[in-house]
């Protein structure tokens, strides 16, 4: 996989994208290589960038992909590298692209090792499971619960979000799905929350706006949350 020349990103420019976590990166040859999960190690072994990028792209499931058109295009086209590292001690991959303007745009993924089931695990979309049991337990960018989904142990109901969690009368005396059936499993940063629900169907999620939902196809949504990343 050949994707855009790589730019000189060093490791300061590349955490400042990512500025709730520290990160350690784990370069070839590194003492903390045996600390990566096996499947990644190959990733940290090779010094070309494309090929790291190649490979740990191989490793995500191809229904996953598919529901994803144009986010998949970018991360042919517009990712050049994937770093290997520690994030708070644990064990994760950088995904680096760059926007129109040339700047670097980061997500990251977290070892599938440290994935907790969530609440209605049952009811989120098939290829979604599949990615964060297998593949990232989380894949978010800028903030650990922004533009993608964020791993479980951070997920909640909008009623415990609120501090309300047995739901809280103002959202749930007006609005077809309660406030405690509502888990939200990312956001854009400021408008817009993204959720799984027991009362929609398992290939919808939940786009929720100032008291507005509007259940969307998963595929579609995510799609749209992973591009808007490079405009924002």
């Amino acid at each position: 996989m050949k994707g855009p020349a790589v730019p000189p990103f060093d490791s300061d420019a590349i955490a400042a994208t990512l500025p709730s976590l520290d990160l350690v990166f784990v370069e070839a040859g590194s003492s903390e290589v045996h600390r990566l999960p096996q499947q990644w190690q190959p990733v940290a072994a090779d010094t070309d960038p494309g090929n790291r990028l190649a490979m740990a792209l191989a490793l995500w499931n191809e229904p996953f992909l598919t529901a994803l058109p144009r986010f998949t295009t970018a991360l042919r086209t517009q990712f050049v590298d994937v770093r290997p590292c520690l994030a708070d001690g644990e064990p994760a991959l950088v995904y680096l692209a760059t926007d129109d303007a040339g700047d670097l745009v980061s997500w990251i993924g977290l070892d599938p090792a440290g994935f907790v089931e969530p609440h209605f695990w049952g009811n989120f979309p098939g290829p979604l499971r599949v990615f964060q049991r297998q593949v990232h337990a989380g894949f978010t960018s800028e903030e650990p619960d922004t533009f993608g989904p964020m791993h479980p142990r951070y997920m909640e109901t909008i009623a415990e979000r609120a501090g309300e969690p047995d739901g809280f009368p103002d959202w749930d005396e007006v609005q077809e799905i309660a406030s405690t059936r509502l888990l939200l499993i990312t956001s854009n940063g400021s408008q817009l929350d993204y959720c799984v629900s027991p009362d929609i169907e398992t290939d919808m999620l939940a786009l929720v706006h100032e008291g507005d939902i509007d259940p969307t196809p998963y595929g579609k949504a995510l799609d749209n949350l992973f591009m808007l990343r490079f405009e924002w």
